[in-house]
């Protein structure tokens, strides 16, 4: 048969048959079409799917609070889902279990969209399923709360900072005694810091004994040191040893009565604001797993002095710095702490917190001597202020540097030099906290908390 005859015989059947073929092959083309576009449809839906939940399951397990858990992840899940990436598609069902210790979270879920050309072969839906898998490991951490003990503080001040450094503490700790690789340490700050009385070998020699302190001692509170590279640093004592903190008898600080015959009278009332220990605030707490040290220290801070945030930010480096490992003794020497900088599995954090401006005025003792003594490069108040707030500056950029995270709040409306201050200090602008309120206090410490809560999970 010849090919002109064959083309002749079919044109004979295309009344019928070859109507039939044409609607076949069109159904098999569709169906080929449909199958390469739905399926690429489906293999988005179920991207979406995966990364939606192993996104929900990470938020979840940052957060984790077993009585919310379902209603997290929902939430978190869904703003990622983002229907699909295609517009139509649908989460269906969405379950989790949670291992008995805690520590595993496993979510399961199924999405669904619309078929399109695949509806012509009786498919009406895409379906897809996903399951993610999150392992709950803590990391260590150790916390060095700097925290404001002026003399502005006092009342409703500290009364709020305690109980918002409380619920800080509580949101890390939960309801554990002592936290696995957790370790917390309290500086309280005014115009100087009190390191504690065991610390005598940090002093410079003789430095004790050559001071009248009439019918009391030393309190543990210590001045700058002279060198300004070394006041800003993590220096250790051995190597610049320390000058106690000691505001003489004068005029402003009125302690000491001398006879004509040169018998000397002492204040029978030497304590928190007069006397030879003036304006020294409470001790500092060392890094301790153990919450109740914590929460004693809180309980423990008084406000008094005048304002210098640059050095209590300082002696926090000092308290996270692996240069002070073996120096500051408890707890500390118990668990080898500070341990090194960037150690597996360990972060460095400080909060530093101030209600006020720097200070520094003619008529108080500070950890820099008389404003007259000049310790600061200047007899000016306001020159001596900008040079307290561009050693904050540098200790808080040498601290960032060393691979310390800080968060920084600024409460009860310090000038907009220092909020700037405090801002520029902080790891990110996420770490800072304009709280001019004790409301916005306790808020601040509480998304702190939530914040150092999550560094501890690793992921």
């Amino acid at each position: 048969m010849t090919f002109r005859s064959m083309i002749a015989r079919f044109r004979k059947d295309e009344g019928g048959a070859v109507a039939i073929y044409v609607a076949l092959v069109f159904i098999a083309l569709a169906g080929a079409v449909g199958f390469s576009v739905d399926g690429a449809r489906l293999m988005i839906l179920r991207a979406s799917l995966q990364r939606s939940i192993d996104a929900g399951a990470l938020s979840t397990v940052a957060r984790l609070d077993v009585k919310t858990i379902q209603d997290q992840l929902t939430k978190f899940t869904k703003a990622n889902f983002n229907n699909g990436d295609i517009g139509v598609g649908t989460i269906d069902s969405l379950n989790y279990t949670l291992s008995s210790d805690n520590t595993t979270l496993t979510v399961t879920a199924t999405a669904s969209a619309p078929a399109t050309l695949m509806q012509i072969l009786g498919t009406k839906t895409i379906n897809v399923a996903a399951t993610s898998v999150i392992e709950r490991s803590t990391s260590g951490l150790e916390l060095a709360l700097v925290l404001d003990n002026t003399g502005s503080m006092s009342g409703t001040g500290l009364t709020a900072l305690k109980s918002a450094a409380n619920t800080l503490v509580s949101t890390l700790y939960g309801d554990k005694a002592v936290a696995e690789n957790l370790y917390v340490g309290v500086v309280p700050f005014s115009q100087t810091v009190n390191v504690g009385k065991s610390h005598t070998d940090w002093l410079k020699s003789g430095a004790l004994s050559a001071l009248d302190w009439g019918p009391t001692s030393w309190a543990g509170c210590v001045e700058a040191q002279d060198v300004k590279e070394d006041d800003i640093s993590d220096a250790v004592p051995s190597a610049k040893p320390i000058t106690p903190y000691y505001w003489a008898d004068d005029s402003y600080n009125d302690w000491i009565t001398v006879s004509k015959n040169g018998k000397k009278t002492y204040d029978s009332n030497l304590g928190d604001t007069n006397g030879p220990n003036a304006y020294c605030p409470a001790e500092v707490t060392r890094l301790t797993p153990e919450k109740a040290k914590v929460v004693s220290a809180i309980s423990a801070m008084k406000a008094v002095g005048n304002t210098h945030i640059n050095f209590g930010a300082v002696w926090g480096w000092r308290m996270l710095s692996p240069k002070w490992r073996g120096l500051w003794g408890g707890d500390m020497a118990t668990y080898k702490l500070p341990l090194d900088y960037n150690t597996p599995k360990m972060n460095k954090a400080a909060v530093i917190m101030t209600d006020g401006e720097n200070t520094m005025s003619s008529s108080v003792y500070t950890a820099y001597g008389n404003l007259s003594d000049k310790k600061l490069g200047t007899s000016n108040a306001s020159s001596a202020v900008t040079e307290l707030n561009n050693r904050l500056a540098k200790v808080c950029t040498d601290m960032k540097n060393a691979g310390i995270i800080i968060y920084t709040i600024a409460f009860n409306g310090p000038d907009t030099a220092t909020q700037n201050l405090m801002r520029g200090c902080a790891s990110q602008n996420a770490y800072y906290f304009n709280s001019p309120t004790s409301a916005a206090l306790q808020s601040a410490f509480k998304e702190i908390g939530n914040s150092l809560s999550n560094l501890r999970v690793s992921r």
